[in-house]
């Protein structure tokens, strides 16, 4: 996939012009210049360099940060394109081939490449199964609500940092906590100005016997009592959340990937009312 992806690369950076090249490599801490240049650099060939130059194993990311840079054209079908469809007297001219991100999505199918473009088509996420997918769309659609404050948006980014070419895992957790946080405070704490999955949890105990789950179980209360557990492992276990005496355990992409998940069922309990009061 490497040789394509690379031409893929040169074309589209060529395509977007003003500097692309520049943004790219400043992005990405790339090194497009040699001690023999020449210091009239007016002739030289950055978007090849940007294309050629950047190592294997860091082309993805360079992709990835491309992508954020294009515009965002769309087809008839809606599908994010590079360039806008009436571009043949500029092909005619420069002799480019036109590209766009529907040729990228098809290299990365056809390599089976663990990446694809995100649906926006600003940056390269990683695959994961349809259904964890599905299940996290589930999630972000149903707390698009007023009460639900900025739950999804919170979820959506969690989703794209733990999952990105160059995950952040940190901020993922962060963001997973802040969904909870939103989609959950109409149902524990709508009073509390300042609530936190903290103070929620501690306010859990005094709801017991107003708070109802859809599945009650043999006990009436084993759904709210799973639903409490859930939101103190998320809780307890961002590491990374205060500083102490000792080195900070910075969450690990595997832990931020595990607290997305439950994130998103957390958010869909209370978003849907699953979790409810009586």
């Amino acid at each position: 996939m490497e040789t394509p992806l690379r031409e893929w690369l040169h074309s589209a950076a060529r395509y977007r012009g003003g500097g692309a090249w520049r943004r790219v490599a400043v992005r990405c801490d790339l090194v497009l210049d040699r001690d023999d240049d020449d210091s009239d650099r007016r002739g030289i060939d950055y978007d090849e360099r940007l294309a050629y130059w950047v190592p294997a194993g860091r082309l993805l990311e360079a992709v990835d940060a491309l992508l954020d840079l294009l515009p965002a054209e769309t087809t008839p079908e809606g599908f994010p394109m590079l360039m806008p469809r009436r571009t043949s007297a500029y092909e005619a001219l420069t002799g480019l081939k036109r590209v766009d991100r529907r040729d990228l999505q098809v290299l990365l199918d056809d390599a089976r490449s663990r990446y694809t473009v995100r649906d926006d088509g600003k940056a390269l996420v990683a695959r994961v199964d349809p259904g964890v997918e599905h299940a996290v769309r589930g999630a972000v659609a149903s707390s698009r609500r007023p009460d639900r404050g900025s739950a999804s948006e919170h979820l959506e980014e969690a989703f794209a940092r733990a999952n990105a070419v160059t995950p952040d895992p940190v901020v993922a957790y962060s963001e997973a906590i802040k969904a909870v946080e939103c989609a959950a405070q109409a149902t524990l704490q709508p009073a509390h100005g300042r609530a936190t999955l903290g103070t929620m949890l501690g306010e859990l105990p005094k709801l017991k016997d107003r708070l109802v789950f859809e599945i009650e179980g043999r006990n009436p209360q084993d759904g709210v009592e799973m639903v409490g557990s859930m939101m103190s492992l998320l809780w307890s276990g961002q590491t990374s959340r205060h500083g102490k005496r000792h080195p900070t355990d910075r969450e690990t992409v595997a832990e931020a990937v595990a607290a997305v998940h439950i994130a998103a069922g957390l958010v869909q309990f209370f978003s849907t009312g699953a979790i409810r009061r009586k």
